[in-house]
């Protein structure tokens, strides 16, 4: 007989459509949440993937507030307040600290988009593809002092598809925190929940990326080139170069098989699929740019001409 899920009571923390989708599920499947702290967006300076909460609160009449810091002295009371078993945390880059840690009788559970305890760190989604990786995966972990360091609950891996851009990889990742949210409560509710610690030997962690972070260095081979490009379109920042002083983003690229050669970054042809590149290794195909100012490159713009070189600002 599968433990009753129903006298589990959870306090929720979530930010971005990956929060949002999380807890969908465990409401969906009847989990017991007591409250739900959700970051409030328009205070925090979150730009990628942010959601709001409001229709969840709305129709489950959930106990909810916002915060902009976990730091905040009333936010312990609040969660105190709540009387919770096990607290998650999906979606927010911020460390749980330790009081808030302390306070469900169980402990916190973390979500990273990675098999832990490789790829511990920010910006999972985006590195997993800049590196051309072939796998990944989504861990569900015990939160501790540090960052994605904690025992681990569940895993699952998943593949990674050449065609993957950040959005449709971060998408099949959040499908699959979802599922394994859902599969850890009767787990949690057992009172015995798996607890297996991260072998430290074989960690690896990736620093956070800025938006000016992604500009191309045309002598990079041409996967590279490609995978950089992916890994950083909407709904990231994007990857950019400059042609003369104007910053021109890169939204879309394929690797070519034209065998023309040229120095990196020179514009080889104006095509109808985009415009042919040279790069350190290979040539690739821009099918969708758009200038800094929000306008699109179009056919027939003379800002980019063949021989041209792009690259940094001189």
């Amino acid at each position: 007989m599968k433990p009753d899920i129903s006298g589990l009571r959870i306090v929720y923390i979530g930010a971005r459509i990956v929060g949002h989708h999380c807890l969908k599920a465990l409401l969906e499947a009847g989990a017991h949440i007591a409250g739900v702290l959700y970051l409030d967006e328009s205070k925090s300076g979150v730009t990628v993937a942010h959601c709001s909460f409001d229709d969840l609160i709305r129709d489950y009449r959930l106990n909810a507030r916002p915060f902009t810091s976990l730091h905040d002295p009333d936010i312990l009371v609040w969660m105190r307040a709540c009387r919770p078993d096990v607290g998650m945390v999906v979606g927010v880059s911020q460390l749980v600290g330790e009081a808030l840690l302390a306070t469900p009788r169980q402990g916190f559970i973390g979500m990273h988009p990675t098999l832990l305890p490789g790829g511990r760190g920010r910006a999972p989604i985006p590195w997993t593809l800049i590196k051309g990786l072939q796998q990944t995966g989504v861990s569900l972990f015990w939160c501790d002092p540090g960052a994605d360091t904690g025992d681990i609950l569940l895993q699952e891996s998943l593949p990674v598809y050449y065609e993957d851009t950040a959005g449709v990889l971060g998408a099949r990742t959040d499908d699959v925190a979802a599922q394994l949210l859902v599969k850890s409560l009767p787990l949690l509710a057992s009172g015995q929940p798996p607890r297996i610690p991260q072998d430290d030997a074989k960690a690896t962690v990736w620093p956070r990326r800025r938006p000016e972070d992604g500009i191309i260095d045309w002598a990079w081979p041409k996967r590279r080139i490609y995978d950089w490009v992916r890994a950083l379109t909407r709904p990231y920042p994007g990857a950019f170069t400059y042609a003369g002083d104007r910053k021109l983003f890169i939204w879309s690229c394929r690797e070519s098989l034209d065998e023309r050669k040229a120095a990196p970054g020179t514009v080889i042809a104006l095509l109808p699929g985009g415009i042919l590149v040279a790069c350190g290794e290979g040539n690739v195909l821009l099918s969708d740019l758009q200038w800094e100012t929000g306008a699109a490159f179009a056919t027939g713009d003379t800002s980019i001409v063949p021989g041209q070189i792009l690259g940094a600002l001189p």
